[in-house]
């Protein structure tokens, strides 16, 4: 039988599948002799033999089928429910694989693969602990298999149990030390136990037995991030560029650090590079718009975007960006311009329409702004930021101050520790009359908020109207020292003094 085997191996070098299917069964039949069971084995033989044909050329059904023939001779052989087993998982038949293996697994208790595919399935259908048992039966007859013990350690990082997956890869890296990439994935898994040190040693040990290693380069950097190791992390990042000059994330890492640390023109030209890397992208001209507002240097912030449309970018982010600087600048005639070329290019952007809004209120068109709110809200239920301006408005006005309260406690539930929301909320309550639901609002606001002039006012209002004096007096005092050109509390000390 050996001699046959060898003849059919070498036979399939040199012929056509089909042939190579045909000729090996009659190589096998060659062999036959009258013996009934030795029959049956050399007719499974044969099957089998074209079964594993069908599956080096990629023909699983067919390998299926055959398979599934030997079964009718020999239905006790393990490795052919393995292949059955592994044939179906190839499909996506899982329960058919899973019928298989299980079948190899009683055949053949010792045999590991049986254990890992099962566990690959149930690892698939969301069945992990099941799956982990699959696992911890495999090394049992296995304890030291590398394969299985990467799969279970895989199998805890799914679950977040990732001081399980720590232990593990630490017993796989005791075997197999010369694996740079064990010592990566180790280190992220420390990383999300927030064990940054030993997170640190992994990452670097990999990236000394690999110095092209990006992805391990990319996440030490992050990592001294998180440790506030900045330093460190812009060399790390300056490495990976070094290595991939386009690698996106390295150059806005970089960036954003620069940012941080104040080094605002570096932060600019990092960007400026992702403005050549990435040609159809906003998002490197809306950073350095964000850092010119943030230093109020208006033109140049106007440049930016300016650049973005002529470099094609007519996106509705960018006009936008645009109605919100003239918006900064006073210029809310400009800034309703730019917000509805923004809406015409992005129609279903609330956020967009929220802005036009309010800039139109801002232009003294307070009716349109609060048609295009109430437009919001009927059809928007996710804004808070509409509730509280529109909300905020009416109680300015002393009108429709219900439907204030009924938008203002909306935003105030969707965001309970927003200060400015409590403000407005407890502002309503003040409108109506209600002096000590205001005041128990506004003070929440002032304890989260502390230095917001306009706050300290209101509270400074609530008391008054309730009588409460000396607790005015003190917090219009207050708003006075955040702002020593607010004339207007001044004159209310006095005239409670009076």
């Amino acid at each position: 039988m050996g001699t046959v085997k060898v003849a059919v191996i070498f036979f399939l070098l040199s012929c056509s599948f089909t042939k190579v299917a045909f000729t090996a069964e009659f190589i096998i039949d060659k062999t036959r002799v009258a013996d009934s069971q030795i029959r049956e084995t050399s007719t499974a033989l044969a099957y089998y033999v074209t079964g594993a044909i069908y599956d080096n050329f990629g023909e699983t059904e067919n390998a299926i089928k055959e398979y599934g023939k030997v079964l009718k001779f020999k239905g006790d052989v393990a490795e052919v429910y393995l292949k059955l087993g592994s044939d179906f998982l190839f499909l996506g038949k899982l329960d058919e694989a899973v019928s298989m293996l299980t079948k190899a697994r009683e055949l053949d208790p010792e045999n590991v693969k049986s254990y890992l595919l099962l566990a690959v399935i149930y690892t698939a259908k969301g069945d992990f602990q099941i799956a982990q048992t699959q696992h911890e039966m495999a090394l049992k007859y296995d304890p030291e298999n590398l394969e299985v013990l990467t799969f279970l350690s895989d199998l805890f990082v799914v679950q977040q149990k990732f001081d399980k997956a720590a232990e593990l890869y630490e017993k796989i890296i005791e075997k197999r030390q010369d694996e740079a990439f064990l010592y990566f994935y180790l280190g992220v898994i420390y990383s999300k136990l927030n064990l940054l040190d030993k997170a640190e040693r992994n990452l670097e040990k990999a990236i000394e037995m690999n110095q092209d290693y990006v992805e391990a380069q990319m996440v030490l950097g992050f990592i001294y991030e998180i440790d506030a190791k900045y330093a460190e992390a812009i060399k790390q990042y300056q490495k990976v560029i070094t290595l991939d000059s386009a690698n996106r994330e390295a150059h806005v890492r970089l960036g954003q650090l620069y940012h941080r640390l104040c080094e605002t023109d570096k932060a600019i030209e990092q960007n400026k590079v992702l403005m050549r890397l990435e040609k159809v992208s906003p998002e490197p001209y809306l950073r350095n718009f964000g850092i010119y507002m943030s230093e109020k240097k208006y033109d140049e912030a106007e440049s930016v975007l300016q650049e973005a449309l002529t470099n094609g970018l007519s996106l509705g982010v960018v006009y936008a960006g645009l109605g919100y600087l003239e918006t900064m600048r006073g210029d809310y005639g400009k800034a309703v311009g730019f917000y509805n070329k923004a809406i015409e290019k992005d129609p279903q952007k609330d956020t967009y329409l929220f802005y036009l809004a309010v800039a139109k209120d801002h232009d003294n068109k307070r009716p349109q702004a609060i048609e295009i709110l109430e437009n919001i809200v009927s059809r928007n239920g996710n804004l808070p930021e509409v509730f509280n301006y529109l909300g905020y408005v009416y109680a300015e006005e002393g009108k429709n101050l219900d439907r204030a309260v009924e938008l203002l406690e909306k935003a105030v539930l969707m965001k309970p520790e927003n200060g400015a929301y409590l403000d407005s909320l407890g502002w309503a309550y003040y409108k109506k009359g209600l002096f000590k639901k205001a005041i128990s609002y506004l003070e929440k606001a002032v304890k989260l908020v502390s230095q917001d002039e306009v706050i300290r006012e209101h509270l400074g209002d609530a008391y008054s109207a309730n009588g409460e004096f000396e607790k005015a007096v003190n917090e219009w005092t207050k708003a006075g020292e955040i702002n020593p050109k607010n004339k207007i509390v001044y004159e209310k000390i006095k005239n409670v003094k009076r």
